[in-house]
């Protein structure tokens, strides 16, 4: 039962924890059409990442999380990094889980499949 329990904080993990920000991200980039801002991630231009230059100084500073192109592409592909990586840690720790059941454990498989697809 124990392992069980693990099991499911393993998958709040992912609908309750990065999930929606890398979605939310997501529907930035499209509806901007900003998927071709960065072709190099994670470089932007010569530097990792953006910095202070990216900002467009004409609009309000937290308008740039939404409506300039080049900083919502970069954080949502960051965001999906990351995202990817407690991808590749949750398939680590459910894989400790030595009581878990072989359907429990094939539908976190399918799940994570179906999520990072």
């Amino acid at each position: 039962m124990a392992d069980h329990n693990a099991y499911r904080s393993i998958v709040k993990k992912f609908a309750h924890g990065l999930l929606p920000f890398v979605l939310l991200t997501g529907f930035f980039t499209a509806g901007t059409q900003g998927r071709h801002a960065v072709n190099t991630f994670p470089m932007v231009g010569d530097k990792f990442f953006i910095n202070r230059n990216h900002f467009n100084n004409e609009i309000p500073f937290w308008k740039n999380f939404t409506e300039n192109k080049l900083v919502v592409q970069v954080i949502h592909r960051t965001l999906a990094s990351l995202f990817a990586l407690l991808a590749f840690k949750s398939i680590i720790d459910v894989r400790k889980l030595e009581h878990l059941s072989p359907i429990a454990r094939k539908s976190f498989y399918f799940l994570l499949a179906a999520i990072t697809a």
